[in-house]
């Protein structure tokens, strides 16, 4: 099917009720109401009826590849021995919904509710729930598995519209439950993977598929293709937003349009109502900033004119912190498919027969999760705690306006032993899985295990270093600034590979090759853990939703303070970071 996009040079000049930056969950909500116009610009291709996007394993082919993903470094990070990470971000229509690992969760109420408690009034557990299930398209199983990581759900909790979702076929990369069985039966209740409030425990997660035909489901097949023909929605690809126009009128900034590039030229094109960014976490604080909307002490220096100070733009970040460097070789015999495997003809066969009602390609996805708070992992728990309460009351003082309400609401989570701290992920993959790298063992399975921090205390930046556009803004997330992130993260590593150890995970598997057993003391294990980090590509909080003078960037109708009409809509308003996978977050 042909879809016709607009261009460039057709919208230049012209006026549209709602100017959207990338966001097309919101202009598909708004190009409802036939009587008014939208016009979204998208800094990506177009990637329509790509089959690397649409092929459920077709992310490893993206990531890293300039055609589909940002790449954005960070600065070096000197706890992580100067290390730059890279922050992988779509690059097209549908953003980072296009190339993500295709898991969606739920957060836990308190997380939801933390963020109501900082400040945001309505933001709460309860508004989150209803909101949710209108960006959710649940298929029940047609074929539910009947071992390994159950399919479960609560159907009266599922939505029936939005991003299509399914359970996938992977009990053959988790079975037996590799973990949960392994873990305290208290802390594995056989969580519904909706549940009402709570996250905690080991579940099978669902996966962003189309039950139907077996695609990836994205933001661009949810929302753009449904609504591409309405005449009062324009959508124009590879238009990179360079500013937004504003004029002071009164007491107020009106945003009156937005200037973007195409290629080499620069176009304008004006909103008669509100200009609205969704260009994520790090887009969207450096387009307020080379708009003028920031703090004076980073914009003057480039020559760039204020046209309102607001100090916290690209301030308060956050970001999940992933250890990758623990994997194991598998028994051939426990049949077990990873994601390398089931391109094995060999193996693909197999599993068409033993699910004949699978349509599309078949998909080893990372379904397999485990929150647990910090109680349940860590033996100094209370040593941790106490700890980072004395660094706040010491440090209050010197806390930027807003921080420490901030951490006293994490200091409750932190204390709650029904809170998640940290996730551990069940990846069926081999170590090599994002990189060039050809395998000896390619046709042998592969797992890793792979413990994240949930609610960071580290708060990092991200501030444009130029005038130019086209240069990318300097990322620096400050990881382990705060000691009490390396702390769970170390003591989630060494009860993750404790877990590994005992059955019945360790009856599948022929050893642990990554680091294997020469890394056993406390300093070899920290070294092993700096070098073996990654993003999980979940950072928020860059134009955070807070009241001003805590360090707001936006207020609860997420308009930017100072400002009539232009709002910001993506992950960067969110507050404080959630335990879970975030997508969902962003699209509800």
């Amino acid at each position: 099917m042909t879809h016709k996009l607009g261009q460039s040079k057709d919208v230049s000049e012209k006026t549209f009720d709602f100017i959207v930056t990338a966001g097309l969950c919101v202009a598909n909500r708004l190009s409802e109401a036939s009587h008014v116009s939208v016009l979204v610009l998208e800094a990506g291709r177009a990637h329509i009826n790509d089959d690397a996007i649409l092929n459920p394993i077709g992310w490893v082919k993206q990531f890293l590849n300039d055609e589909y993903d940002w790449k954005f470094p960070t600065v070096p990070q000197p706890t992580l021995d100067n290390a730059s990470l890279i922050w992988s971000r779509g690059k097209g229509l549908g953003g980072s919904s296009a190339m993500n690992l295709l898991i969606w969760t739920r957060p836990q109420r308190q997380d939801i509710d933390a963020v109501e408690k900082v400040g945001n009034p309505g933001w709460n557990w309860e508004n989150f729930y209803k909101f949710s299930k209108k960006s959710e398209r649940f298929s029940p199983p047609v074929n539910p598995s009947s071992r390994g990581y159950q399919d479960l759900y609560n159907a009266n909790s599922v939505g029936l519209e939005g991003i299509s979702m399914s359970f996938i076929i992977s009990e053959a990369a988790n079975d037996p439950q590799v973990l949960s069985q392994s873990l305290s039966p208290d802390l594995t209740p056989g969580l519904n993977f909706h549940s009402r409030r709570i996250t905690l425990g080991t579940y099978k997660a669902v996966s962003d598929i189309n039950a139907e035909t077996g695609a990836r489901s994205y933001s661009g097949a949810a929302y753009l293709l449904p609504a591409l023909d309405r005449p009062n929605l324009t959508v124009v690809s590879e238009a990179s937003v360079t500013r937004v126009i504003t004029e002071q009128q009164g007491n107020e900034l009106v945003a009156t349009g937005v200037e973007f590039s195409h290629g080499e030229t620069i176009y304008k094109v004006y909103a008669a109502k509100d200009v609205i960014l969704s260009a994520g976490t790090i887009k969207s604080p450096q387009i307020l900033e080379l708009s003028g909307i920031g703090d004076r002490a980073i914009l003057q220096p480039l020559g760039i004119p204020v046209r309102k100070h607001l100090p916290t733009v690209g301030a308060n970040l956050q970001d999940h912190l992933i250890c990758t460097g623990m994997s194991f070789d598998m028994r051939e015999d426990a049949n077990i498919v990873t994601s390398d495997l089931i391109l094995d003809p060999k193996h693909e066969s197999r599993l068409r027969a033993e699910f004949p009602d699978v349509k599309g390609p078949l998909s080893v996805c990372l379904t397999g999760v485990t929150f647990l708070p910090l109680q349940t992992f860590s033996t100094r728990s209370q040593e941790i705690i106490e700890k980072m309460a004395t660094r706040i009351a010491r440090d209050a003082a010197k806390y930027p306006p807003g921080l420490k309400e901030q951490y006293e609401v994490q200091m409750q989570i932190l204390k709650d032993s029904q809170v998640p701290d940290i996730e551990i992920v069940v990846f069926p993959a081999s170590p090599e899985i994002f990189s060039d790298k050809s395998q000896d063992d390619s046709n042998k399975p592969f797992m890793l295990l792979m413990p994240s921090i949930g609610h960071p205390f580290s708060r990092g930046t991200i501030h444009i270093k130029s005038a130019d556009p086209k240069e990318p803004p300097v990322i620096d997330p400050h990881y382990f600034e705060e000691d009490v992130d390396f702390d769970i993260l170390v003591d989630g590593w060494k009860f993750t590979r404790e877990v590994a150890a005992t059955g019945p995970f360790k009856d599948i598997t022929v050893a642990e090759s990554i680091p294997g057993p020469s890394v056993q003391t406390d300093e070899e294990i920290k070294a092993h853990i700096k070098k073996n980090l990654s993003t999980t590509w979940h950072a928020c909080g860059s134009v955070s939703m807070l009241p001003q003078d805590k360090g707001g960037v936006v207020d609860t109708h997420l308009k930017v303070y100072g400002t009539k009409n232009l709002r910001v809509i993506d992950l960067s308003i969110l507050p404080l970071l959630v335990a879970v996978h975030t997508q969902g977050e962003c699209i509800t």
